[in-house]
């Protein structure tokens, strides 16, 4: 029924070293903080960076790993990681994808919405509502159950509006444009799109091993990079959780760049 989770093979390489050197960071957090669940917060930030990164780059490994190491940088200010909204943003980006190989369900959809409600009306904020519905027109555009995702879509899209519009669901954080950081949030999502639509005309296959469409690569990405720019202008979401997003973004390109000088 449920199309949109991915089995970690630790028979694969790849996976069974992720898995050991997120292992490592738990260690590794748990004696910098001294408390064992800081510990667990830390690893799985790193290994949630992985996770974001094979979505975006399914074609290379080694970019992720890269992106991992990148996420480390929370530490200059260790804050909570929600890992419900991170999980939220991933299974949006299967969905889109189409990356498990497997053909959406009326399941699917329905999950992804429920989720979103929760999300939305537990931090108060609109903003879920309207990447759901993006999600679900970049689904009816290039995916199956078009028009399930239709349906959701538009259900959810008039819910954006109550919510933003009569229970003050919305609301802009203010920026500092004289901040490194701020500014690198900003154009990083907004840069790196340049990359991965090159990224996205790279034969890739699904984990079945059948040839995934470019549109549903591209689509992924750019639903990606819209949510980490709205998120940061719209939602509380901690240092950690943009070092994250950044990290995944920032991995992914540098690696991809870093290809091309070795072919020229």
């Amino acid at each position: 029924m449920f199309t949109l989770g991915r089995k970690i093979d630790l028979r694969y390489k790849p996976n069974l070293i992720i898995v050991l050197a997120s292992l490592i960071v738990v260690a590794a957090g748990w004696l910098i903080f001294g408390e064992f669940p800081l510990g667990i917060s830390l690893g799985g930030g790193f290994f949630l960076t992985w996770v974001f990164s094979r979505e975006l780059d399914p074609a290379y490994d080694y970019s992720a790993y890269l992106a991992a190491v990148l996420s480390l940088s929370m530490l200059i200010d260790f804050e909570a990681i929600h890992f419900l909204n991170a999980l939220w943003l991933v299974l949006h980006m299967r969905a889109v994808n189409g990356i498990t190989g497997k053909d959406l369900t009326l399941f699917d959809v329905l999950t992804l919405m429920g989720l979103t409600v929760f999300l939305s009306f537990n931090y108060q904020n609109s903003i879920y509502l309207f990447l759901f519905a993006l999600a679900m027109m970049f689904i009816r555009q290039t995916r199956t159950k078009p028009k399930a995702a239709g349906i959701a879509g538009i259900l959810a899209f008039i819910l954006f509006i109550v919510q933003s519009t009569w229970m003050s669901g919305l609301s802009f954080n203010p920026v500092n444009f004289l901040n490194l950081f701020d500014l690198l949030m900003i154009a990083g999502p907004c840069f790196s799109l340049i990359v991965f639509r090159s990224l996205s005309r790279i034969k890739m296959e699904d984990d079945k091993g059948n040839s995934v469409a470019q549109s549903r690569i591209f689509s992924s990405q750019l639903l990606y990079n819209m949510a980490v720019l709205l998120l940061f202008f719209f939602s509380d979401i901690s240092f950690s959780d943009q070092m994250i997003y950044l990290s995944a973004n920032i991995g992914v390109v540098l690696h991809f760049l870093i290809l091309k000088s070795k072919i020229k």
